[in-house]
């Protein structure tokens, strides 16, 4: 990956997603060789301006062509995609049967993962030497530095997991580059190393990692319940069902989360909600008008949401898959859905903010990204418990999350199957950038399933790992030369 010659520095290229005005003096300097690293590497507050910049990467990665819902709920059948507007987003809906590889302009966002090892280096610098540095330079003393260092662990994990789920097999590095110009090739790696690779991260995280309710930094920084919730989602992604319900039980019984009620259900994505465990912060930052999420969030919007957008520019909900999950008395469809000229929106993303009386138009919508929350963890538990035998406890979580939507509890537990704990999933996720990976887990890999695949899926599709998207390899290639094509894709 020679491409990423500058990832072994922090300022530049590794620091630019930020926005955080705490970066702002670090982002000034420019380093010039290894002694520049050890003078930055000296404090604990560097380490935490350093994954305040982990955090930026993130969000500019989610963001770039709006990939973060491109890739976790278009191939769910979610949305409709005006055909002039988003002319070349159409094959990649299942009209098209999910011709991932078709995607003019979207390549770079859609496959490449470049991005994505940005995050990875950034986090190999803080857990390394975020640990060499004395407790004496920390102002939080054994603390704050073990929470730095399992922040980084954490971040680490969620990337290579995020990987693994979109495009599999990553290319696993275990440090940072030590000297840019001599990048040695790296053959990826299965889908299970990586996935240990992150449980390891993971169980570091959550050793070192407290709980930040009640700081500043609660539900916009990683905790010890996001590193149980993220290990409990990558068991759940093994098949190790049992310890995935092991680590429900320590979110839901022991983080101190709450569900939001319904009257004030669509505050969740406004941030900071008692139900939110991990939120990616993107509220308007007055600091440094920052209007980025208007490109982002204000897509699933329309006039009169935002003035004059049209509705052709947005992503329209699917209506036939809207009218197939939503009962009329869901409360849910009362709450984070809109009718604009005949047509349904999302509107989980909806605080819209005009700014700027100068510009009358212009906006920002000021909402965060929340990434992990408990009704999405109550839901998993009723996945792992189903598919452990435990039907009756599986309709227990169900319950805690229809009731609250106003509907009737499930009573049969042998009636349940796992078709309706994935549609409960997407009731209660829908537009979260989450669903399609449910798919994936849920419905297409599922050995239970492998007789009644949702269409387009066939079995070869699904033995030559269709699901995942395929790599930009006349960009990647170059940089490493070992790296191979998702097999599908070789000849689609």
């Amino acid at each position: 990956m020679k491409r990423n010659n500058k990832l072994k520095y922090l300022a530049g290229a590794l620091l630019l997603g930020t926005s955080l005005v705490s970066c702002k003096k670090y982002l000034d300097l420019a380093p010039e060789d290894a002694t520049y690293d050890q003078v930055f590497w000296s404090t604990g507050d560097n380490v935490d301006k350093a994954i305040s910049g982990a955090y930026g990467l993130i969000r500019t990665a989610f963001r770039d062509t709006r990939s973060y819902f491109t890739l976790g709920d278009l191939p769910a059948d979610e949305f409709l995609l005006d055909a002039g507007t988003f002319w070349n987003y159409q094959d990649l809906l299942s009209t098209k049967q999910y011709h991932y590889s078709y995607a003019p302009y979207l390549e770079d966002a859609l496959h490449n993962w470049t991005r994505f090892y940005g995050i990875i280096n950034q986090c190999h610098l803080i857990v390394e030497n975020g640990e060499k540095i004395p407790v004496a330079k920390y102002k939080g003393g054994q603390e704050q530095k073990n929470a730095f260092v399992g922040e980084g662990h954490f971040l680490r994990a969620y990337t290579y997991f995020y990987l693994t789920k979109v495009w599999g097999e990553p290319v696993i590095t275990r440090e940072s580059l030590k000297n840019p110009t001599d990048v040695q090739p790296i053959p990826r790696s299965t889908d299970q190393e990586a996935l240990e690779y992150c449980i390891s991260d993971l169980k570091k995280a959550a050793a070192l990692l407290g709980f930040n309710k009640g700081t500043t930094s609660a539900r916009i920084r990683a905790d010890k319940g996001a590193a149980w919730a993220m290990l409990a989602h990558v068991y759940a992604w093994k098949r190790d069902f049992a310890t995935a319900k092991l680590y429900c039980d320590s979110v839901i019984e022991r983080g101190g989360y709450t569900l939001e009620p319904m009257s004030s259900y669509a505050n969740i994505w406004k941030g900071a909600s008692g139900e939110s465990i991990l939120e990616l912060f993107m509220k308007y930052d007055a600091a440094n008008q920052s209007e980025s999420s208007a490109g982002f969030f204000g897509d699933f919007l329309a006039d009169p949401l935002i003035r004059n957008k049209g509705i052709n520019t947005s992503w329209r909900v699917n209506e036939d898959l809207f009218n197939q999950l939503y009962d009329p008395a869901d409360l849910r469809a009362q709450q984070v859905f809109t009718t604009v000229l005949g047509e349904s929106l999302l509107t989980k993303y909806a605080n819209v903010n005009y700014f700027d009386p100068n510009r009358p138009n212009t906006y920002v919508v000021d909402n965060n990204l929340v990434l992990l929350r408990l009704s999405d963890i109550h839901l998993l538990r009723a996945e792992a418990l189903f598919e452990e035998g435990n039907a009756t406890a599986a309709l227990s979580d169900m319950n805690v999350i229809r009731q609250r939507a106003g509907l009737d509890p499930l009573t049969v537990p042998a009636d349940l199957t796992i078709d309706e704990i994935y549609d409960e999933r997407v009731r209660e996720l829908y537009g979260e950038g989450q669903v399609a990976f449910d798919k994936i887990r849920m419905l297409i890999t599922n050995p239970d399933k492998r007789s009644a695949l949702p269409e387009p899926y066939t079995t070869e599709r699904v033995d030559k790992k269709g699901y995942n998207w395929p790599l930009a390899m006349r960009k990647l290639l170059p940089q490493n030369v070992l790296l191979t094509q998702n097999e599908w894709w070789k000849n689609h």
